[in-house]
């Protein structure tokens, strides 16, 4: 069996977890309109017959963070 990690990286809100979701096939990140939503990475599994896919579901990258909670989420 073959394993293999795909990261999920982008902007804040721009519909990573949904297509997390759409992947898995199942809700496993939340999903919500506001940027910021993810605030911890999220991993989801897709198993096929041969193979396994670990999906990362990463919060947004920020280039200036505008208070204390994304000054830290941009640190961390």
């Amino acid at each position: 069996m073959k394993v293999g990690f795909v990261s999920l990286v982008g902007k804040p809100n721009a519909g990573k977890s949904s297509l997390l979701n759409a992947i898995l096939g199942k809700k496993a990140s939340i999903v919500s309109n506001v940027p910021g939503t993810t605030r911890i990475r999220i991993m989801g599994a897709k198993n096929t017959k041969d193979a396994q896919i670990i999906f990362v579901d990463t919060p947004g990258f920020m280039k200036k963070p505008k208070d204390l909670m994304e000054e830290y989420m941009v640190k961390a």
